[in-house]
């Protein structure tokens, strides 16, 4: 009985040391807490405290007496520009790194690396291979040359997403779900993504929470919060804010377009949706396969376990169609960066982003990368996923840019206690990114917000969580040219486009699956 009591009175004396130390006491539950909460799971929160909650590394579990001996850990990267923000993992090894102009996201990464050599006992070293090719360019070739004479250093690489596919093709990488240590369903990976390119069970690239430039070339909409304010938008369909209609599915493809034809106004008299209107929409020729991605169709899909051709059905057809009617519409209010040229090489950030800013654009669509360049604008923005078709659909599909997009291979060349060291180094860097980087960059994402909330946080969940692929361009196929074409060609074409590179498609999709059949 004495022991009873005793574990009683233990038992309270913990629970009441916890409130007074930590404010161990439930919550009150707002309307957004449970959002939050899975947000915070997936990263949007600053949850590197808690980290011994799940394993003692952030999360992970890391044998205390493993040690790598000061080994030292070489990572092969691509970039298209000669920057420090190119570097995934060790900013400071980028030759015109300046510490004067480095920014919380670089310094983070460089954190994040160190705490990974200090629990690994390892000496971390990033080669950057700069490249504009992305399709069989120098970092395909350098990996290939490296698999033929054996003389590579490095123990993993970030090719971008098309080259990867290259390279898993011709057989060259491993399946990651066979490495020792990587676990694909931990948080840190991008779950729609990598199962979005997985072939018959196996997983040759994936994204991980390593670095950013995955998520800068994610597909976002930032809208004009005075012009919707001002407009009074939402209240036409019973909601207080956009925010509030993403979350209850009715920020669908018809409420944008509905919207952005709304705000339009012919302000110059020359009946062409142009720069110095009002326009409701901005962004690029692809348009009308972004909002085919949005509406979760696929050009390809995959099929019992293999990439088949997908895109020519009656919804597909139907969301091209309504896409190319209004955007085709000469009222609408939509203008594209790749009409202007003329002004500059840079239209997106010369033409459209002034338009953004001087409050003449109520929506501008376009990877997150460039939300830096709204950074000096005097009214408010807000941030959205790409809307929904409809609201039957069962959720948001954020479209990323594979062109930029660097994926993690691990080459079968790598063996032994280098492989062992690859699974090991990868999960626990994007372990700790997780958990330290992500905040960091959410962060500065939304630092040029006048009106910061948890609601801007939330749809950045949203978009990450959501990030998805598109296997025609990954396998730099010419049906998602001709997908990608459409914003240019008459509505209702698409049957007759689609007959024309069916055939063709179709044989070169068979013998990708037979160079991966191949390897089973």
């Amino acid at each position: 009985m004495k022991k009873l009591i005793f574990s009683l009175l233990l038992a309270t004396l913990m629970v009441l040391l916890c409130i007074a130390v930590s404010g161990c006491e439930e919550p009150e539950q707002s309307q957004n807490s449970s959002a939050l909460s899975e947000g915070e799971q997936n990263g949007s929160g600053d949850s590197s405290d808690d980290s011994a909650s799940q394993g003692r590394f952030y999360g992970l579990d890391i044998p205390e007496s493993l040690d790598f001996g000061g080994k030292t850990v070489k990572v092969l990267t691509t970039g298209t520009a000669a920057s420090p923000t190119t570097h995934q993992i060790q900013p400071t090894d980028n030759s015109q790194y300046n510490a004067e102009n480095t920014n919380a996201v670089l310094t983070t990464c460089e954190e994040c690396t160190r705490l990974v050599e200090e629990e690994l006992n390892v000496t971390v070293e990033e080669e950057m291979v700069y490249t504009w090719s992305r399709y069989g360019g120098d970092m395909y070739k350098r990996i290939k040359t490296d698999a033929v004479s054996d003389t590579a250093d490095y123990i993993f690489a970030m090719p971008c997403s098309i080259e990867a596919s290259m390279l898993s093709i011709d057989g060259l990488l491993y399946d990651l779900n066979t490495v020792p240590h990587i676990d694909l369903s931990r948080e840190w990976w991008c779950h729609e993504f990598n199962e979005g390119v997985t072939v018959d069970g196996s997983t040759y690239f994936a994204i991980s929470d390593i670095g950013t430039v995955s998520k800068q070339a994610t597909l976002f909409v930032a809208f004009n919060k005075k012009m919707a304010d001002s407009y009074k938008l939402t209240e036409k369909y019973g909601y207080s804010s956009l925010y509030e209609m993403v979350d209850a599915k009715a920020w669908t493809q018809d409420v944008m377009f509905e919207m952005a034809k709304s705000v339009y106004q012919d302000v110059n008299g020359n009946n062409v949706c142009d720069l110095g209107d009002i326009n409701g929409l901005a962004g690029q020729d692809g348009a009308v396969y972004n909002f085919l991605t949005a509406a979760g169709e696929k050009i390809i899909s995959i099929e019992n376990g293999y990439p088949k051709l997908t895109v020519y059905n009656e919804r597909a057809i139907n969301i091209i169609a309504n896409a190319q009617e209004y955007l085709q519409d000469p009222q609408g209010g939509f203008i594209s960066a790749n009409d202007y040229f003329n002004v500059s090489q840079v239209p997106v950030r010369d033409a459209i982003v002034p338009e953004f800013k001087a409050d003449r654009l109520l929506f501008f669509m376009d990877a997150i990368m460039n939300l830096d360049l709204i950074r000096d604008m005097e009214s408010d923005f807000g941030v959205l996923p790409t809307p929904l078709y409809d609201e039957h659909q069962e959720g948001y599909s954020s479209q990323i840019g594979c062109w930029s997009t660097n994926c993690i291979v691990i080459p079968n060349f790598v063996q032994g206690e280098s492989l062992e060291l690859a699974g090991y180094f990868i999960e626990a860097l994007s372990a700790v990114s997780n958990k330290k980087l992500n905040p960091v960059y959410y962060e500065q994402t939304l630092q040029y917000q006048i009106s910061r909330d948890d609601d801007s946080m939330r749809m950045l969940d949203i978009i990450f969580d959501t990030r998805t692929c598109e296997l025609a361009e990954i396998y730099h196929l010419g049906i998602y040219d001709t997908v990608c074409g459409m914003l240019k060609k008459p509505v209702g074409t698409f049957a007759s486009e689609y007959d024309a590179i069916d055939e063709i498609t179709n044989d070169a999709i068979e013998q990708i699956v037979e160079s991966y059949m191949q390897q089973k």
